[in-house]
């Protein structure tokens, strides 16, 4: 299954330190098990349910998970700082965080 190779690679990314946070978003039924494998490898996690049956599961770094639970919200409800915020812990390219964050505060 796609998602699932995904979330591997992410993993795998996350143990190497090159990706201290991914999100995957997922169907319900995957859920269980994508949290269990988090649960046995002890990396922090967040489930942020969505419509449609599905979910947004946050996962790695403690410190960064944390961060995220202080502000996490819908992701289309995210203000400008929570949006660059957000896009600086999973790892986006911080030039284009900032053009987005100037855009989103032009209005």
């Amino acid at each position: 299954m796609e998602t699932l190779r995904i979330f591997d690679t992410y993993l795998y990314e996350i143990s190497k330190g090159t990706k201290p946070v991914a999100l995957v978003t997922v169907e319900n039924e995957l859920v269980l098990k994508i949290e269990t494998k988090l649960k046995k490898l002890k990396i922090a996690y967040l489930i942020e349910p969505l419509e449609f049956n599905k979910v947004n599961i946050f996962f790695g770094k403690k410190e960064c998970i944390a961060a995220l639970k202080t502000f996490l919200k819908p992701l289309n409800t995210l203000n400008p700082y929570e949006d660059f915020i957000l896009g600086a812990i999973l790892g986006y390219d911080i030039q284009m965080q900032c053009e987005r964050f100037l855009k989103r505060m032009a209005g």
